[in-house]
């Protein structure tokens, strides 16, 4: 449905995005991950019409509504948009709000915001103002309100960063349903790891300006391309090694790799979860519990090994670890990556 050519933005010697490409499937849902400042939202308003791209170009269903010479007003390009702000209008009530953009007949307005009401579960609230309403009653009706024209696509720009933690796990679950159900395509932008990997379909994930890797949630997470994505995506354990006599020598002791991989290895990525501790007498050791954090579903376990590294493991909270316990530690799946910081394929999981 939506379609990026080489996209860039420039603000005079910056360069915000460099040679987006990207497409967006009918009824996909795509998040925007990266940090402050990598461009993700004037990526964002660039697809909406809000910004005019420096090169390459933006299609609709094969036909171009941004370049150079061709820019379609973002009014009509039929797209709603969600703010973290919400923007809703503080003189018209609930119901006048989620109406502004419906069309049609004055019965068949109503009705559009009779259904978006009940969808979002707040039809109670209809002559309510918006500051008599709570901050996430407020983001729904900001939801309610951009879908009411029957847009093609919602783009959302950090929406759910306003709210508190607790409210916003259960909010995003709720929106994902209410824009499923309608059966629209939707870009959301943010910095949140894991609201884009439990929101989307397939996650694009930017870094000062470009793509870095692109693919589903599970993908990116499981098989980082290099070693900033294998930080910026969950948490990450990153040891030093070198290839000696035929094998890769680890602070985790010796594994036995490809030549063609162990060769370029300089460091090995674990994820806390990915490893395996053993309680063993101290002379078959090779590190020493550090730290036990609680943290209720989850236990993480900090351990030094004895080459001097530490590293953070996560499992049951059942299994009782007590500081300075001896443990043997072993990594069940991990990846290699080079002096570049990229990935070396071919290890094996």
């Amino acid at each position: 449905m939506i379609e990026c050519r080489n996209l860039g933005k420039s603000y005079g010697t910056v360069q915000a995005v460099t040679e987006i490409n990207l497409s967006l499937d009918e009824h996909e849902f795509l998040s925007i991950l990266g940090p402050s400042g990598c461009g993700k939202s004037t990526l964002l308003r660039l697809i909406a019409g809000l910004e005019v791209p420096s090169q390459g170009q933006v299609f609709l269903h094969g036909q171009e509504i941004s370049g150079r010479k061709i820019i379609l007003p973002p009014e009509r390009r039929k797209f709603g948009m969600i703010f973290q702000d919400f923007a809703l209008f503080p003189h018209l009530s609930v119901k006048d709000n989620v109406g502004y953009g419906a069309t049609g007949s004055k019965k068949e307005k109503q009705q559009r915001v009779h259904e978006l009401l009940e969808l979002v579960s707040l039809p109670h609230l209809a002559t309510k103002m918006p500051h008599q309403i709570s901050g996430g009653e407020q983001q729904r009706i900001a939801v309610a309100r951009a879908l009411a024209p029957r847009p093609r696509l919602i783009l959302m720009d950090e929406p759910f960063s306003n709210l508190d933690y607790q409210l916003r796990q259960q909010l995003r679950r709720d929106i994902r349903e209410i824009l499923k159900h309608e059966g629209v395509a939707t870009v959301l932008v943010t910095h949140d790891q894991v609201e884009a990997i439990t929101f989307s379909d397939r996650m694009l994930l930017m870094q000062k300006g470009k793509v870095v890797q692109e693919g589903t949630p599970s993908e990116i997470y499981q098989n980082p391309q290099t070693i900033w994505a294998s930080s910026f995506v969950g948490e990450a354990n990153h040891l030093p090694v070198e290839w000696q006599n035929d094998s890769l020598q680890t602070p985790l002791g010796e594994l036995n790799v490809p030549s063609e991989i162990g060769m370029n290895a300089r460091i090995m990525m674990v994820r806390p979860e990915d490893f395996k501790l053993e309680s063993v007498p101290a002379d078959q050791a090779n590190g020493i519990v550090k730290s036990v954090d609680f943290s209720g579903s989850v236990q993480t376990v900090g351990v030094a090994l004895k080459s001097g590294a530490s590293v953070q493991v996560s499992g049951s909270p059942h299994l009782l670890w007590n500081q300075d316990d001896s443990v043997k530690i072993t990594a069940e799946r991990y990846l290699c990556f080079n002096s570049s910081g990229n990935r070396l394929n071919g290890i094996p999981e």
